[in-house]
Formats: structure tokens, C-alpha cells, sequence
């Protein structure tokens, strides 16, 4: 009985991962390592980014998960970090996975894309995808999924290649 609940915990976990690359375009890959109860989403851009760019980004980032904090009467411990692979960069942001929410993702990614819009890497097929009833459903199975991923005890990692979505043990 209790393997049966791992392996249903297991598969909520791998559909959320799934949902959230479908849902969000722009998110290249999902990190979400629950043993240390961190979640790290990737964002890829088309170029370098310079360092002061990156710099107000973070400082804008900071400024308003502190305001978002305010509102929901918490504090979120989120960091950004930046790699560059020749004409590619990567922007990483990492979060704690007790106060994760759909809320929390839509932020993030309006930031990041207010910030990088122009040279921001989405998956075409996934935008194809997602109209916006798919997206509305996307988000009423990511809130469901959320709610059920506790337990989880996996480091698992989701990433997109050629418009497929791959859930994969780290």
C-alpha cells in the first residue's frame, strides 16, 4: 500500500512538471529537488545579457517578491543567477518549494519575460498549444498538482527538447 502511494505521489509530481512546461513556454527547464525543498526554473536567451542588466533585474526581482510578500504576509527566499554559453544565457531562478503556487510562477515569469522579452527563448510548438482555454486548464491542473506534490521525496528535473516534454530522476 504504501509503494502504491509513492508511485500516485510519483506521477502527480511528473504531471505537474509536465503541465508547467506546457503552460509556461518560456521555461525551458524545471529542477525541482524536494529533498533540500528547492525548485529551480531555467529560462534560456537568444545572446549575453550585460552584468548591469542582470544586476536590475535581480534588484527589480527582489523589490517585487518583497512586495508580493507583503501582500500574502510571507517572505520568499528566491534567487536569480545568470550563465552564458556562447550565444546562449541561461537565467535560473530558484524558490522554496513550501510557498510554491501557480501565483508565485505567473510572477517569476512576467518578470523575467518583462525584463528579456526581446531575446527570450519559448518553445514554438507549446505556444502553439496553449490557447487560452488550454492554458486555463493547464493552470486548474497545475493548482490541483501543487496541492498534491507534498511527500514527494525525489529530485527530479523536467526540460522541453523538440516540442516533447521529458520527466526524468536526477
Amino acid at each position: 500500500m504504501l509503494r502504491a502511494k509513492q508511485q500516485k505521489q510519483d506521477t502527480h509530481v511528473a504531471n505537474l512538471l509536465t503541465s508547467l512546461l506546457l503552460r509556461f513556454p518560456e521555461i525551458m527547464s524545471i529542477n525541482l529537488d524536494m529533498p533540500r525543498e528547492r525548485c529551480k526554473f531555467t529560462f534560456m536567451l537568444h545572446g549575453g545579457v550585460v552584468k548591469e542588466e542582470f544586476t536590475s533585474f535581480k534588484a527589480m526581482l527582489k523589490s517585487s517578491l518583497a512586495a508580493y510578500g507583503e501582500l500574502k504576509g510571507t517572505m520568499y527566499d528566491v534567487k536569480a543567477e545568470f550563465e552564458r554559453f556562447g550565444k546562449i544565457s541561461l537565467v535560473g531562478i530558484t524558490c522554496g518549494t513550501a510557498l510554491l503556487s501557480l501565483e508565485l510562477i505567473l510572477l517569476i515569469t512576467a518578470l523575467v519575460e518583462a525584463e528579456f522579452s526581446a531575446s527570450m527563448v519559448r518553445d514554438p510548438e507549446s505556444c502553439e498549444l496553449c490557447h487560452d482555454e488550454e492554458m486555463v486548464r493547464q493552470e486548474e491542473i497545475i493548482e490541483y498538482l501543487l496541492g498534491q506534490a507534498g511527500g514527494h521525496k525525489d529530485n527530479l528535473i523536467a526540460f522541453r527538447e523538440a516540442g516533447k516534454v521529458y520527466v526524468c530522476d536526477k
